[in-house]
């Protein structure tokens, strides 16, 4: 007889195990929500009991444990490392640094302490430290593994829309450089979000040497199959 461990293992769930994610990391989700939330648990092996991926009526998210779990299960993960920046005595950022087996060069993302602080959060007053490291080392691992459509809640205001407005900053080639979310998916697979403003740019500068168009819109996946193929599809 199958019990529920060894289905909730192959990334099913029975009724009572759907019965208790719909009331403790599901809650107040719509089914459509919900059934996608479990689509992309069981397409990166992330288990919602542990809470390495959950769903708000604001999104689905998975924290850094959740990224680095993933990290793990690739067999590419060299380890990472996170410092802080003061200024005048006060946190100022976080830098978290991945080393990926099969890249020659590590990534590096640094995070502002005034972007992702919340005020009004006890876990913010009490740990600050902890809760930007739990912030860079989430943007860096998601970059490293090629994670998309995923994000950190932390990463988004703790009032509206959990996509909008709202714009961190990473560091390209040593530079900030802030990351708007916008609303759109990509134009291509409609599916993941479009590519910020800094990466755009590297790309369409090797494709218009190449004598190939970048779409309007496009996430980085789509842009890589675009450039493998010769030509946007």
């Amino acid at each position: 007889m199958t019990t529920d461990t060894e289905i909730a293992v192959a990334g099913e769930y029975s009724a009572h195990q759907r019965e208790i994610l719909l009331e403790t990391v599901a809650k107040g989700c719509s089914p459509e929500q919900f059934m996608l939330m479990l689509e992309l648990a069981k397409r990166y092996r992330l288990d919602p009991f542990a809470r390495q991926i959950w769903a708000t009526p604001a999104g689905i998210f998975v924290g850094r444990d959740g990224f680095l779990a993933l990290a793990h299960a690739s067999g590419n993960f060299d380890g990472m490392e996170t410092t802080f920046e003061e200024q005048d005595g006060k946190l100022f950022s976080a830098t978290c640094t991945v080393y990926h087996k099969k890249m020659q060069h590590p990534i590096r993302v640094t995070v502002r302490f005034d972007e992702f602080n919340r005020p009004n959060s006890d876990a913010w007053r009490r740990m600050p430290y902890v809760m930007l490291q739990k912030c860079a080392e989430a943007h860096a691992l998601r970059r490293a593994f090629c994670v998309t459509g995923l994000y950190d809640e932390a990463e988004f205001p703790t009032e509206g829309p959990a996509r909008g407005a709202f714009a961190p900053t990473v560091t390209v080639d040593g530079e900030p450089v802030p990351v708007e979310r916008v609303s759109e998916r990509c134009s291509q697979c409609g599916l993941h979000d479009p590519m910020v403003d800094a990466f755009r740019e590297r790309y369409r500068a090797a494709f218009e040497e190449a004598g190939v168009v970048l779409p309007e819109g496009v996430c980085e996946e789509c842009a890589k199959e675009l450039w493998k193929h010769g030509e946007p599809q």
